[in-house]
């Protein structure tokens, strides 16, 4: 099956405070790992399938339509920036694992990482759960 994205990379720089500079190859594997890792046991592997080949074939209409616009997509956006923090920060090299510096920031320390985390996750879950009250 393909790697269907519910959300683009510009709908999470749009809708987020992520960089318009952050690169596409960050960005669409942490939508689609948030999507499986949250999204898809919220909505059940059944309807997440069909919704996926829905995206693929650009053919998401009606209560599919909403489902993805109003609940899927918020829900998916706040998880990502719960779990992009790390990728953003640490590159992995073919010697090592390097931390991203820049003459005209300072990165942050891990307990500010743990805050951004921790300030996102409570967020996406609440509209994880709206995702899930609407399917009831």
């Amino acid at each position: 099956m393909a790697r269907g994205l519910f959300i683009s990379e510009n709908f999470v720089k749009e809708n987020s405070e992520i960089d318009e500079n952050v690169d596409m190859k960050l960005i669409n594997p942490t939508i689609w790992y948030c999507q499986k890792l949250y999204i898809e046991p919220a909505l059940g592997t059944a309807l997440y399938n069909d919704l996926i080949a829905d995206v693929v074939a650009v053919s998401v209409t009606g209560d599919n339509l909403t489902l993805v616009d109003d609940y899927i997509a918020d829900a998916l956006l706040y998880w990502v920036k719960h779990e992009i923090q790390v990728p953003l920060t640490y590159k992995f090299r073919n010697k090592s694992v390097s931390k991203n510096t820049d003459p005209n920031s300072q990165t942050v320390d891990f307990s500010e990482h743990k805050y951004l985390r921790d300030f996102y996750k409570p967020k996406a879950q609440e509209f994880t759960q709206r995702l899930k009250d609407y399917l009831c």
